[in-house]
């Protein structure tokens, strides 16, 4: 890889950075960046010269509007509402949403969930109390009785 002079290189740096050379000559400079540290060397100097060769930009907010008006836009919305339509019932959310709570519930059914925790699940007992409405009715009464006499 080292058989090009300094000239060569210098040439074939220059016509890669500038963009004209062929397939051939690209992939030659790029195993030569890879291989020779001469070579990035070389391909750093002409980058920061290129730099210095470059207009300044003044209004970067018309230039980037500039490039934006440039892209085609319509292929890309076209593209996009074809996609939405083209989707099959089994890949929309909601279908997955419906099969993750059917199974869910399955594994709720089935006790799969309990199986998850090893060794034995201690159940804590109810113990038998007056339901609240009943005990409610109770201090009504009493107190309509206290009233009464």
């Amino acid at each position: 890889m080292n058989h090009l002079s300094i000239d060569d290189k210098k040439r074939l740096a220059q016509s890669y950075i500038d963009g004209t050379c062929t397939k051939e000559q690209e992939r030659t400079w790029e195993a030569f960046l890879i291989d020779d540290s001469e070579a990035i060397d070389l391909h750093i100097q002409l980058l920061s010269s290129m730099e210095l060769r470059m207009p300044i930009l003044t209004d970067s907010v018309q230039f980037t509007n500039d490039v934006m008006s440039k892209l085609p836009t319509q292929l890309y919305e076209s593209d996009m509402n074809s996609f939405e339509h083209k989707r099959r019932w089994y890949e929309l959310p909601i279908f997955h949403y419906t099969v993750a709570a059917c199974i869910t519930i399955l594994f709720m059914t089935t006790g799969m969930f309990d199986m998850l925790i090893p060794g034995k699940l201690d159940v804590i007992e109810q113990r038998q109390s007056q339901p609240v409405s009943d005990q409610m009715m109770d201090m009504t009464i009493t107190w309509l009785d206290q009233l009464k006499r």
